[in-house]
């Protein structure tokens, strides 16, 4: 074994000597024993450049895994009417078909390339409510038309036959009465004989007086209609969904079918520049999903495989659970909040609450209000660190017109005099 001192240079008979090192572009060479260049990112060699994921084995060789396909961003929604900016985030924003759930969502609606759990205790089927007027919001998008362009929309409903279309919410048309001015106020905007001679043909007619203000509150009216919608749950959408409006993906044994299929209606869709939809209803209810699809090993990897595609394209994903067959204490349904980007909890109330509820507004049943709706993720402010929970602060009715929640406080009950002695 030989030494040599620091700093003393090779000699050229040095078997050991390293190979001369070529300088890269832009870069000086470095002295002979000197410190070794730094590379800068825009200097490395493409031959040097290692995919994160790519695993190297003993032999040195690199295996370059093959890059998944994902749908590209390409399509922009920037004219469809049936989409608007966040009111937080200016995100491009659809309805979920509830006003009040927009509201309470902080954006106006479910931003696109999101998703949103809907829990529910008990054994009602409120979250169901919230989930065929999120699928009917969809299919009016699909129908409508506008000047400033189309407002297509599919919707992929997962584990559901297409018989659970036919509970769909029809739009709500008012009372009988506002009915009424409306089929009068359509009869009259028609060109007839009739309504020609009952019109006033005064001079003022060629200044147009107030038609541009007209003009403006009517184009509002019409953008509003078509972004959000009223149902009315005592109604049936008519005519009825068809193929042109949803499409359904039953569950197979492998959940990998399950999300190609998915993936290729949304390909398909997106390529025409329409939104799309995605409803899983009663997410792991015996009912729908048979015992061998509500395993972990199952519903874990298809939420998973369902997220990415909803992260990689302009689409949105609503989905409810029930929460006696799964508590929030479960491994699937903390994985499933986990993943979710939206997670709004409803609790309906027991029958202690809901009787002293009735003797409070007893002269006005209107009041009466069904559950508590507790907030325990907000899409994409969560994410940002914004604490958006809220437990017990606001509360929902399910009433014929809409699916309301608004701020809840318990109501004081006025008892009878006979109630107000106190026996000793």
């Amino acid at each position: 074994m030989s030494f040599r001192r620091r700093n003393e240079p090779l000699s050229g008979n040095d078997s050991r000597r390293l190979p001369p090192v070529t300088p890269l572009p832009g870069s000086r060479a470095p002295s002979v024993g000197g410190p070794a260049p730094v590379l800068r990112p825009n200097q490395v060699p493409s031959s040097m450049t290692l995919s994160p994921f790519a695993p190297i084995d003993r032999s040195g060789a690199t295996h370059v895994r093959k890059p998944v396909a994902v749908v590209p961003k390409s399509a922009s929604f920037a004219e469809n009417p049936a989409v608007k900016p966040s009111l937080v985030t200016s995100q491009p924003t659809v309805s979920t078909g509830c006003a009040d759930l927009d509201k309470l969502l902080m954006h106006l609606g479910l931003p696109l390339s999101n998703t949103i759990l809907i829990e529910e205790s008990g054994t009602t089927d409120f979250a169901s409510v919230l989930l065929r007027a999120f699928v009917s919001q969809g299919v009016l998008h699909n129908r409508l038309k506008s000047e400033s362009g189309s407002a297509s929309t599919h919707v992929i409903a997962i584990g559901v036959p297409s018989s659970w279309a036919h509970d769909l919410p029809g739009e709500y048309k008012g009372t009988s009465k506002e009915q009424k001015k409306a089929q009068i106020k359509q009869d009259s905007a028609q060109v007839s004989v009739a309504n020609m001679a009952e019109k006033d043909l005064k001079i003022a007619w060629r200044y147009g007086l107030n038609k541009n203000t007209k003009e403006t509150s009517e184009a509002e009216d019409v953008s509003e209609g078509i972004y959000l919608s009223q149902f009315d749950i005592t109604q049936r959408l008519v005519p009825g969904a068809g193929p042109q409006d949803i499409t359904y993906v039953p569950l197979a044994p492998s959940y990998a079918s399950v999300a190609e299929q998915v993936r290729k209606i949304v390909e398909q869709h997106n390529s025409k520049n329409e939104l799309v939809r995605i409803a899983i209803p009663g997410l792991l209810n015996p009912s729908i999903y048979p015992p061998q699809f509500c395993t972990s090993g199952y519903i874990i990897p298809l939420i998973h495989s369902l997220k990415a595609i909803v992260a990689s394209t302009l689409l949105v994903l609503m989905a409810s659970l029930p929460l006696d067959l799964y508590p929030r204490e479960s491994l699937i349904t903390h994985m499933l909040e986990t993943v979710m980007d939206g997670v709004i909890h409803l609790q309906p109330f027991n029958a202690a609450m809901t009787a002293l509820l009735e003797r409070a507004y007893k002269n006005e049943p209107a009041k009466v209000q069904q559950g508590l709706v507790n907030i325990l993720k907000i899409p994409v402010l969560s994410a940002r660190g914004v604490m958006a929970i809220a437990n017990g602060e606001s509360a929902f009715k399910n009433g014929r017109k809409r699916f309301a929640i608004e701020e809840w406080g318990i109501p004081v009950e006025d008892g009878d005099e006979d109630d107000k002695k106190i026996d000793f």
